[in-house]
């Protein structure tokens, strides 16, 4: 089966010989590949409605894969027993919400090794959530899919203090920690990335400082920008 980029790199990064929860499993490809690439012995692939999983059905039965995935409805983990699950997929959602299903499924959480998350907007502000609130990032990556950017990463809840933690949101949140370090697609999204600024510079230029707060947050993010691309 061709995958999409996006989705190639969400399963590259799922932990080999785990049970995996699909968690907003849609046409359910990810656990098919999960399964046909030998990477989770079985997946438990949930969505909250019964029009993607019957779509997903369709699919597994297809496949051959009945007696290797099993569908449910549910909404984030809450259908999920503690335990039944050793890693997930969160993935084709937006990061508020997933950061709802993390605090809502804290205890299936708490039971998980590492497991790959994919927000679809509010990266920065997820990041920060995760730091803030006893998570690990392991591994960040950026893909594009069909000119868009998607930032999958693998995490694990550990549970550690972060008393003392700064709360606003860090070069680190806002970029990946180790896509600092390491670069690996990070200096291509800040050349994209800058190009926006400018085009939303121009347009405040245009209409006569009357977003004086925008500007300045503008300058602020695009001289980020240049301190972290001038490192590699």
């Amino acid at each position: 089966m061709r995958l999409s980029d996006r989705l190639e790199s969400i399963i590259e990064l799922v932990p080999r010989g785990e049970i995996c929860a699909d968690i907003g499993c849609d046409h359910g490809f990810t656990s098919i590949e999960l399964i046909s690439r030998q990477i989770s012995p079985s997946v438990v692939a949930s969505d909250l409605r019964e029009g993607p999983l019957a779509s997903a059905r369709e699919n597994i039965k297809n496949a051959g894969l009945e007696d290797k995935i099993k569908l449910m409805i549910s909404d984030g983990f809450d259908a999920y027993e503690p335990g039944e699950v050793s890693t997930a997929v969160i993935a084709g959602m937006g990061g508020v919400l997933i950061k709802d299903m993390l605090i809502k499924g804290i205890e299936c959480v708490r039971k998980m090794g590492a497991f790959v998350v994919q927000p679809q907007s509010n990266i920065p502000e997820f990041r920060n959530f995760l730091r803030l609130n006893g998570y690990e990032i392991e591994r960040n990556e950026i893909v594009i899919d069909a000119g868009k950017y998607y930032f999958p990463m693998r995490i694990r809840y550990t549970g550690r203090d972060t008393s003392g933690e700064d709360v606003s949101v860090t070069p680190e949140d806002r970029y990946g920690a180790d896509l600092i370090r390491e670069n690996r697609g990070l200096s291509d999204y800040l050349d994209f990335q800058m190009e926006s600024y400018e085009k939303i510079c121009d347009r405040l230029r245009k209409e006569d400082g009357m977003h004086d707060d925008r500007t300045v947050e503008m300058k602020s993010l695009m001289d980020l920008n240049r301190s972290i691309r001038c490192n590699f």
